[in-house]
């Protein structure tokens, strides 16, 4: 098992490990749903920003599909456990935890639409995927104005 340390609020793994299952999807995602770890190493350990206001605190990540969009303050990475705001298929979100594991396994396979026996249209795949491009960001400077 991997060894997790956490000094001064901080997660500690051994360099480039993330402690917990293999992703399944990263073939149909086309990129790695975890970071690396020197990103990972820099996310406060669960409960670490308690009693912070809310606005004040970090956020680390975003993963998105679809409608849904999830915003990660704090990890626990021996277990996948997060806190952060999400907003799952709503116009308004809240903030909660969140098992990054469930997520990266989230795979829905596309899926065909009839009516009458006719194809009217495909589903599309549903799979969470985490933003490239976003880098470590106030809440108050990145989520919707309702958080």
């Amino acid at each position: 098992m991997t060894e997790v340390r956490i000094d001064k609020g901080r997660v500690e793994l051994p360099s480039g490990e993330w402690g917990v299952v293999p992703e399944q999807n990263r073939r149909e995602r086309g990129h790695t749903f975890y970071p690396p770890f020197e990103d990972l190493a820099k996310i406060p350990a669960l409960y670490a920003t308690d009693g912070q206001a809310v606005e004040e605190k970090t956020i680390y990540l975003h993963y998105f599909t679809g409608g849904s969009d999830w915003y990660i303050a704090e990890l626990d990475p021996k277990t996948g456990m997060a806190f952060g705001w999400a907003r799952v298929n709503y116009p308004s979100g809240e903030w909660g935890y969140v098992n990054l594991i469930e997520l990266e396994e989230l795979c829905i396979a596309p899926r065909a639409v009839s009516q009458g026996g006719r194809l009217v249209g495909i589903y599309p795949q549903i799979l969470v995927e985490r933003d490239l491009h976003f880098t470590p960001t106030l809440a108050r400077d990145c989520l919707p104005d309702d958080y």
